[in-house]
């Protein structure tokens, strides 16, 4: 995982709960956000994700140390044509997006996160890229990317591997979240809010074709071919800074039958 400064990603659509752990002694609280495009059995599709964390109290949240993202079942990896190249998280430190090629880049999205001084709670909302990132190990591995201008100023990496999973869950994205300090020897942020996305929408990748450079759309991950009752079940565990956790999980609905 990254030892590097890091915000946080992660990966539904209509329907959103939140379960708090029950042995933690904290209020932390999330929901979780699910959703695919297009949502048709057995289709290419964008995944779009996000989660918001709060408290009981109204505080801001502890920061957050991992997340583990559960997906579902039967989503095919092996045809997507999503990240054929691949983005140092050195690079992007050093040159941003411009560093990596286009054919890297996964997807996008924004952050939310809250700064625990002055008046009231600064916010900021940075772009969020998602890039494919080495794999020493050969599993899927995203590197995640803000640049944040204010209240934190900051280039923000961190890495996600993708690892299977069981049962309803075919997949999990598991994520290790350092500490953002605010400022050099201040409290660390509390992320908030993230949403972001991975799949072929609004990306554009380059082939070489009898010496031309040629844009073409991706093939993002495909859509599994059965829906369960109750649609694909997502499932997410998030970890605090002291020592709570808790669980959101979220379903994408089943894609409505065709009319003959």
């Amino acid at each position: 995982m990254s030892k590097t400064r890091t915000l946080t990603t992660l990966l539904a659509a209509c329907a959103c709960a939140a379960l708090p752990a029950a042995a933690s002694a904290t209020t932390e609280r999330a929901t979780l956000r699910a959703s695919f495009s297009p949502n048709r059995l057995g289709a290419s599709t964008t995944i779009s994700f996000g989660f918001h964390v709060s408290t009981l109290e109204g505080a801001a949240p502890p920061p957050i140390t991992s997340v583990d993202l559960h997906m579902p079942a039967g989503m095919n990896y092996t045809r997507t044509t999503l990240g054929l190249s691949i983005c140092q998280p050195a690079t992007l430190l050093v040159s941003g997006i411009a560093g990596c090629s286009p054919n890297a880049r996964l997807g996008f999205g924004k952050a939310l996160v809250e700064v625990p001084f002055g008046t009231g709670a600064g916010h900021e909302i940075p772009e969020l890229q998602a890039m494919m990132g080495p794999s020493p190990t050969g599993n899927l591995v995203v590197v995640f990317y803000a640049s944040g201008l204010f209240p934190v100023s900051a280039q923000l990496t961190f890495l996600g591997e993708v690892l299977p999973d069981h049962g309803r869950f075919g997949s999990q994205l598991m994520t290790s979240v350092p500490p953002v300090a605010s400022v050099p020897g201040g409290p660390d942020v509390s992320i908030v809010d993230v949403e972001t996305t991975i799949g072929p929408s609004h990306l554009t990748y380059y082939k070489h074709v009898h010496g031309r450079k040629v844009p073409f759309e991706p093939q993002g991950v495909l859509v599994p071919t059965r829906c369960p009752r109750g649609g694909f079940p997502f499932t997410a565990e998030f970890g605090f800074q002291d020592g709570g956790s808790t669980t959101a999980s979220t379903a994408v609905p089943c894609p409505a039958k065709r009319r003959r």
